[in-house]
Parts: C-alpha cells; structure tokens; sequence
C-alpha cells in the first residue's frame, strides 16, 4: 500500500515531495498521506522548496521530513 511505501521512505531518513512520491510509489495524493501519517502519531513536518520547472521557471513545493524520536 502506498502509505507504508511512504512511511518507510520517511523512515530511512530521506524526505519526500509530490513528484518524487508520484514517480517513486504512484501516490498522487500525498498530502492525504501524511495527513494520515500524523493521525497515527509519526511526526512529520513539512518545509517550501524551490524547485526548477520542466519550462526553466520555478515552483515552490512541500517537502516532508519524518521526526525520529531518541
């Protein structure tokens, strides 16, 4: 399922964005996901990125990173 495939992703250490969860896992709805993540307890937070767009111009994007505890 792709929350766990998200989920352990997160918990590599790696964070993770829309399009690298689209290409990586086929989730299209990411914010979705970590929504659900959150309701079971994982701490996860997000940052605004810049990244290049496919026509030379920029877009800001959530990047999402799993807090470990300990």
């Amino acid at each position: 399922m792709q929350i766990e495939l998200v989920l352990e992703h997160l918990k590599s250490g790696k964070s993770i964005t829309s399009l690298e969860a689209i290409q990586l896992y086929g989730a299209t709805r990411l914010a979705d996901i970590i929504f659900r993540l959150k309701k079971r307890g994982y701490n996860i937070v997000s940052r605004i990125i810049t990244v290049p767009t496919r026509y030379g111009k920029t877009a800001r994007v959530a990047e999402y990173t799993l807090i470990m505890e300990g």
